[in-house]
């Protein structure tokens, strides 16, 4: 005969009932020298109750799984008066029952790097991170989820045979991808390894961390722009100032940097026309006049011109970044002190506009003042000097008149009085 229970049965349960219940009183006993069982009897019917429970997992995840003991027999005798009793042998079997979730050890952090990886590449076989108290041990199935929080998510670059439990990266990635930058970052992120049993699962958390390596050149960006987030490149840069401008360039943005994800940048400017070269100053990620176009030229500009600024920066690694342009539109002629606006249609940033210099007219009035008072000074000298040379050459020409008159008065009279 053969009865069948599970492991999980607890002392004191009933593992088998008997079909027959016809019988008035007890005659079958457990007669085994060390029982595992008892037989009762209720209401005419045999009932077999385990005395000690049967564990047939180890205690501790990490111990070793031996062949367990799945089975054992008791003898049942039936007494009888006069008789010789009746022995029966029946086998127990144990049957396996998976009562205990897979437990996880600290799983190792894992670094990969950007650049040119084969994939796929092995890093770990995470099944020597995973135990299980049952015995015999469950099959265990590994799997990748994605981490909780999707800013730190690097479930992507990874993929793992639930088989084997091997972990490989299976996608090359870029650390200057905005989705890296933006969000993993220097910080990197994780991946959830679930190991399931068939019943239960287990997930725990394997950190991540992306290895940059400097190989991109540095980029410029509005000033206001994160050293790690390259979301708003700026491809240019406008400005209008008025030639008697002096001081700060107005820009909008108001300042720009090159930023990349090493440090240390070095700038480069150049200047066309090149006469202009040292009259322009990059300070802060901001340019600065030092002195007006007007002053540095000698007033000699009488029409509206443009100078154009080329930037250039060169990071650690020695990459340089694209040339960058910044145009500064010169006005010569008096301007509205009105603000105006104009698109900025070269960054690739949502649209933004660039306020045209708010120029006074006061200094434009104040020199055109000055220069009416010298003409007029100039025309009452010149006049002046004028009517006095006039003067003088008359009188000279004059005199040899009244001496030729002179003398031809003389002369008549003298006539008259030979007459």
């Amino acid at each position: 005969m053969n009865i069948f229970f599970n492991e999980s049965s607890a002392s004191g349960s009933v593992i088998f009932v008997s079909s027959e219940n016809n019988s008035q009183t007890k005659e079958w006993f457990v007669t085994s020298i060390e029982p595992r069982v008892a037989l009762t009897f209720v209401k005419q019917t045999y009932q077999v109750v385990l005395l000690s429970e049967v564990d047939l997992d180890v205690p501790n995840p990490s111990d070793t799984c031996f062949p367990p003991q799945l089975q054992f027999m008791q003898r049942i005798t039936c007494f009888r008066h006069f008789l010789d009793p009746i022995i029966h042998w029946v086998t127990f079997h144990v049957r396996q029952v998976n009562d205990n979730p897979p437990e996880a050890e600290k799983l190792p952090d894992i670094q990969i790097s950007e650049g040119n990886v084969s994939v796929p590449l092995f890093l770990h076989r995470l099944f020597d991170y995973f135990k299980d108290r049952d015995c015999p041990k469950e099959r265990l199935f590994l799997s990748i989820s994605k981490y909780s929080s999707v800013e730190k998510d690097a479930s992507e670059y990874f993929t793992i045979n639930s088989t084997t439990g091997y972990l490989y990266q299976t996608k090359q990635f870029d650390y200057e991808e905005s989705t890296i930058q933006c969000g993993i970052g220097k910080e990197g992120g994780f991946l959830n390894i679930t190991a399931e049993d068939g019943l239960y699962k287990t997930s725990t958390s394997l950190s991540v961390t992306f290895i940059n390596i400097d190989d991109a050149p540095p980029v410029f960006v509005n000033s206001d722009c994160s050293n790690v987030c390259l979301k708003c490149p700026l491809s240019s840069l406008s400005a209008f100032v008025h030639i008697t401008h002096q001081g700060l360039i107005p820009t909008n943005p108001s300042a720009i940097k090159a930023i990349y994800p090493g440090s240390n940048v070095v700038y480069d400017m150049d200047v066309y026309p090149t006469k202009y070269s040292d009259n322009i100053q990059f300070e802060n990620g901001t340019f600065v006049l030092p002195q007006s176009f007007a002053n540095f030229s000698g007033y000699v500009e009488e029409s509206d011109f443009t100078v154009t600024v080329i930037m250039q920066a060169t990071g650690s690694n020695g990459q340089t970044s694209d040339k960058f342009p910044f145009s500064i539109h010169v006005i010569t002629r008096p301007i509205s002190s009105t603000s105006q606006q104009i698109t900025d249609q070269t960054s690739s940033c949502p649209t933004k506009y660039i306020t045209v210099i708010r120029q006074s007219t006061n200094d434009v009035i104040i020199i055109v003042l000055v220069v009416v008072v010298v003409l007029l000074l100039t025309i009452i000298i010149v006049n002046v000097v004028y009517r006095y040379r006039f003067h003088k050459t008359k009188s000279v020409s004059i005199e040899p008149v009244y001496s030729e008159l002179q003398r031809n008065s003389i002369e008549i009279e003298h006539i008259y009085t030979i007459a």
